[in-house]
């Protein structure tokens, strides 16, 4: 019974530490994350007239947890000629590595702090659609993809 006692209570020390060190690694991405927060001017002439859309989440493209102040929910969305705004998050263009259509949403990665992150939105299929064309035509590297493509057939 003694035995079972101590492993008992050594695999909870060792699970405690575990978590410690996740819930620290999280932290710590997650401040390198919003240090880098960009400031755009959010009264620039839009490309993308605001709609109400639904921001599923916003985390690490890895599946970890992101702890920032951007809500999940209904948002006003527009674009510039610089940024994506998702009610208080702003996504800088030039930081977006790929936007695509999976499961009935638009799924943005992009780069923040080092760090790759993922910005799922819902919305009607056209917006979605004519959301996703406005950030591919105004990535800095579209004529390369737009290359790629055409040397791939």
């Amino acid at each position: 019974m003694r035995f079972f006692l101590w492993i008992s209570g050594a695999l909870a020390i060792l699970l405690a530490g575990a978590l410690f060190f996740l819930e620290r690694r999280i932290r710590l991405r997650t401040r390198r994350v919003l240090a880098d927060e960009p400031r755009r001017d959010r009264q620039a002439e839009r490309v993308f007239d605001e709609t109400r859309m639904r921001h599923s989440r916003t985390g690490f493209a890895d599946q970890m947890p992101l702890r920032a102040p951007w809500a999940a929910g209904d948002a006003a969305v527009f674009c510039t000629a610089e940024a994506l705004f998702v009610g208080e998050l702003t996504i800088p263009l030039e930081s977006v590595e790929d936007a695509f259509m999976a499961e009935g949403a638009l799924r943005l990665r992009w780069r923040r702090g080092g760090e790759l992150l993922e910005t799922e939105l819902q919305a009607r299929a056209s917006d979605l659609e004519r959301l996703r064309r406005e950030i591919h035509l105004r990535q800095k590297n579209v004529v390369e993809k737009l290359m790629a493509l055409v040397d791939d057939r």
